[in-house]
């Protein structure tokens, strides 16, 4: 690759520049301009590098991404900032690290009225349309045309999706790599062909839990994938970040995950290959969809005579373990989740079959985006155009270290928070928060990252020379983000009786402060120990919402002690997207959590009508299960921990919010309740047979 002097550089840049000023000042001559490029931004969820053949895969082909990369560049060193999916898109939408952007971590909500590339595109004269996963929580805004996933909080489904498009609910019938498609190709036909346009085309596939098509449902039958080398890793020389996720091809699987029940005499190391088969041919189906589909993509752009004329971009929003360290998802600094895939096709500015070895990242698309469009790069954008790379030139003071950051712990898979810096050879993570780990890898001596040398005397000056790098990373970015803090303590968090009500407020024994005010004047009456409230199906406790009494991401319990005359809501909390009820249905006590939209409910087999009933509902990561008068009643699989807190009060005897399980929630309680309690953390069954001798 050719370089050019850093002078070069400048005077190139202050002409693109003042190119994009003029450009600024003259908006309907840009309108007519058809010379500037159109913008295909074609993204995956979840994809890996090393599923893509081009990358040299060993598993799949992909010959329509391969055909972007044979007739443009590929990068080979392409990192995200924060391995995850909504924090990515942030960053890619902005150019802004994720502390910067406010959109640090799945669950939180992205602020749409931000500065963002589309914006200035649009505003530059630019046609914009955003179709497929958008996953930010809020709506898109600076588009002319919009039309996303929206169910399970934009995560989207496979078949027969939801969208939002322009404001308003469409459902769709069909497989969603398709109509995603579809709907692009559409699109592009009705575009104002006198305006240059930037559509983000972006795929749900093949992100969890991997649903292939008809099309592709057979594929890879008969043959068994390669396991990965590291398939066994056994973090021997690890920190305890990486024994404790879990994420595990062996352990944390589920049954929407692998679809059948494995067969009953596979054990160990052999159960374990027969999951990751499971996974892997689905994954690698899904991929074949979405493969298919961008061939479909760039025949419209062949048969509309965009070819030449069209900037290609594929990538994915970060990578994805296939397997490898015996794991599945993504976060982690190692490298099959921190490398991207990107290839890039633009006839008139990208020499064909070209790669290129420099360390770029996510945060630099925004930048490369507004430069081939003639738009002026805001100053408080992070990143760095990549078109001088693409034009096959390496800018002097072109970046040599990388620095990542991730932040969602306490989380779903459990990985804990870290930063850290790449190199082209060597790389530094640093575990916080709960823990204070460092991990050093030699990429030239151990490219699968398996030994560990932080404490190895030899890479002394090693880690200090990369530690003095994060700390100058960490100030160009001003970053401050990385603090140890503590997590939510494990204990009783509300705890009910009601001996002793003054003004209608319950005084919470716990300790924590959430007191309940009584609404509609509940009538104390003598319980079976103690005194109790008589609920008629109208009166019910109202707690605010607390920090204390968020139930995200550890196991959580709610306790009742109560004698139902009719079925109704015991105690509730969160509501249509996701929260937790106790509740009593067709006379059973029942204990219900509400994740990813859907009802988990864990329901007894005995009726408690007209009798005192001691009732324990436990929320773990993978289990929801109801406990009766001590004892185990019954359990049902939770898929995955609520990841974020409700956002929403506690009652006691209704469920006035946004409903948790819609049969019920308008069912006010009729009988007494003597008691109530939620604990954060395990419970033995000693404390839930304690609990109930005690009530």
């Amino acid at each position: 690759m050719k370089s050019i002097s850093r002078r070069e550089f400048l005077r190139s840049a202050s002409r693109t520049v003042a190119l994009g000023t003029a450009l600024s000042l003259t908006l309907p001559a840009i309108a007519e301009d058809k010379n500037r490029p159109n913008i295909l931004f074609i993204m995956s969820d979840d994809h890996a590098a090393h599923a893509i053949s081009c990358y040299g895969s060993r598993i799949n082909k992909t010959p329509n991404i391969d055909r972007i990369a044979e007739q443009g560049m590929r990068f080979n060193n392409c990192f995200c900032t924060n391995s995850i999916c909504g924090p990515s898109r942030a960053v890619i939408l902005t150019g802004k690290y994720s502390h910067k952007n406010g959109f640090m971590k799945n669950g939180d909500k992205f602020d749409s009225g931000q500065q963002s590339f589309p914006k200035l595109l649009g505003q530059a004269g630019y046609q914009t349309a955003m179709i497929g996963k958008w996953h930010l929580a809020s709506d898109p805004q600076g588009f002319d045309h919009w039309k996303v996933l929206s169910a399970y909080g934009g995560q989207g489904t496979y078949f027969d999706p939801k969208f939002k498009e322009d404001g308003k609910y469409v459902q769709e019938k069909g497989y969603v790599t398709d109509i995603i498609t579809d709907d692009c190709i559409e699109w592009v036909k009705n575009r104002d062909k006198n305006r240059p346009f930037c559509l983000m085309y972006h795929h749900k596939a093949p992100h969890r839990s991997w649903e292939p098509d008809e099309k592709h449902a057979k594929m890879y039958e008969d043959i068994d994938i390669p396991l990965p080398e590291t398939f066994d890793d056994d973090y021997a020389t690890r920190s305890d970040a990486a024994r404790q996720q879990e994420m595990t091809v062996e352990k944390h699987f589920n049954k929407q995950d692998l679809k059948f029940d494995p067969p009953a005499d596979l054990k160990g190391h052999e159960l374990k290959k027969w999951k990751y088969q499971r996974y892997i041919k689905d994954y690698l189906r899904c991929i074949a969809s979405v493969d298919d589909n961008i061939g479909r993509m760039m025949e419209l752009l062949k048969a509309e005579g965009l070819e030449d004329n069209t900037i290609v971009v594929y990538t994915s929003d970060q990578g994805f373990f296939l397997g490898d360290h015996g794991w599945y998802d993504k976060r982690f600094m190692y490298e099959e989740s921190l490398r991207m895939p990107l290839v890039v096709r633009y006839p008139k500015g990208v020499k064909a079959g070209t790669t290129n070895d420099d360390i770029v990242s996510n945060v630099d698309f925004a930048e490369t985006f507004l430069d081939f469009a003639g738009v002026k790069i805001p100053d408080d954008m992070q990143g760095e155009s990549l078109r001088p790379l693409l034009n096959g030139q390496r800018p002097w003071g072109w970046r040599d270290a990388f620095y990542y950051h991730y932040y969602m712990y306490p989380g779903h898979h459990v990985v804990k928070k870290h930063y850290g810096v790449r190199t082209s050879r060597y790389k530094l993570i640093h575990f916080y928060d709960d823990i204070d780990a460092w991990e050093l890898f030699d990429l030239q001596k151990d490219p699968n990252e398996l030994n560990n040398v932080y404490d190895n005397p030899k890479y002394a000056k090693i880690v200090k020379k990369l530690k003095a790098k994060i700390k100058k990373l960490q100030k160009k970015y001003k970053d401050d983000t990385a603090v140890a803090t503590k997590l939510k303590p494990e204990g009783t968090m509300l705890d009910f009786n009601f001996d002793d009500i003054k003004d209608n407020i319950v005084k919470d024994n716990s300790g924590n402060g959430n007191n309940g005010k009584i609404i509609n004047n509940a009538l104390v009456v003598d319980g079976k120990k103690s005194k109790a409230l008589k609920f008629t199906g109208k009166e019910y406790v109202d707690v605010k919402n607390s920090p204390s009494l968020d139930p995200s991401m550890q196991t959580w319990s709610a306790q009742a002690s109560i004698k139902p005359d009719a079925d109704g809501v015991i105690a509730a909390q969160g509501g249509e997207k996701l929260g937790y009820m106790l509740f009593i249905e067709d006379g059973r006590p029942c204990f219900t959590v509400r994740n990813y939209s859907m009802n988990f409910t864990a329901k007894a087999t005995e009726k408690c009508i007209g009798k005192w009933t001691h009732i324990v509902g436990v929320a773990t990561r993978n289990t929801v299960t109801i406990y009766v008068n001590g004892k185990e009643a019954a359990t049902t699989e939770l898929l995955n921990m609520m990841r974020w807190d409700a956002h929403e009060g506690f009652q006691v005897g209704r469920d006035t919010n946004n409903p948790v399980y819609k049969k019920i929630s308008s069912k006010g309680f009729k009988g007494l309740i003597e008691s109530v309690r939620l604990h954060r953390g395990n419970l033995s069954n000693c404390d839930i047979e304690k609990s109930y001798e005690g009530c």
